[in-house]
């Protein structure tokens, strides 16, 4: 009976559960912008990263990490390698308010250099989720940049029965279109697809 029941559940959650949806959709996802940034030497991480920091005329790394939601030790690894590769410097900021990074001019370079790459992964993730999909996230999932208001707000705070609504629905539709060419990519390459 338990293992009837367990493959019950299971049904339920991978046919139901957002968190694969959209952790699914944001790897699809990512995968587009990241073809599309390889030959610039950047990834869909580093880019975000760039933005912000060009954005903000510099930012703390504390910052960073709440502004586009990523684990600190995920953001450490990505400015060291960033500062590496001479896209950024990192300065001490005012005593006890840690360090300081902003953007090199090899780094603002690249910003600019990938701006291209960038609009066609733009493209790409359009005809890939369809248009009502592409615009129901961008208003499910309000630009990080919102939270640099007056007010600080945090982008998701607001109107979250409409947010879940569109998520929902954008991520229902582009995950069906999604599967027929996983498959018929994976039949592509010998192999069934999910």
């Amino acid at each position: 009976m338990k293992r009837a029941e367990s493959k019950e559940v299971g049904r339920l959650i991978a046919s139901e559960c957002l968190s694969v949806r959209v952790r699914r959709l944001g790897r699809v996802i990512t995968r587009i912008y990241d073809a599309a940034l390889a030959p610039h030497g950047v990834s869909t991480a580093q880019l975000n990263l760039l933005a912000a920091i060009a954005v903000g005329d510099g930012a703390r790394p504390g910052d960073l990490t709440r502004l586009l939601e990523v684990e600190k030790s995920t953001l450490s690894r990505d400015l060291k390698r960033m500062d590496q590769l001479g896209w950024i410097r990192s300065d001490a900021a005012l005593p006890g308010r840690g360090r300081f990074v902003t953007l090199t001019p090899a780094g603002s370079w690249l910003l600019i250099e990938v701006r291209e790459a960038w609009e066609k992964a733009q493209a790409a993730a359009q005809a890939e989720l369809g248009r009502t999909p592409f615009a129901q996230l961008r208003k499910a999932l309000p630009s990080p940049l919102t939270a640099r208001g007056p007010a600080r707000a945090h982008p998701m705070t607001s109107a979250p029965g409409e947010r879940s609504a569109a998520l929902s629905a954008a991520t229902s539709a582009s995950a069906g279109r999604a599967a027929p060419r996983q498959r018929s990519r994976a039949r592509r390459r010998g192999g069934t697809g999910p």
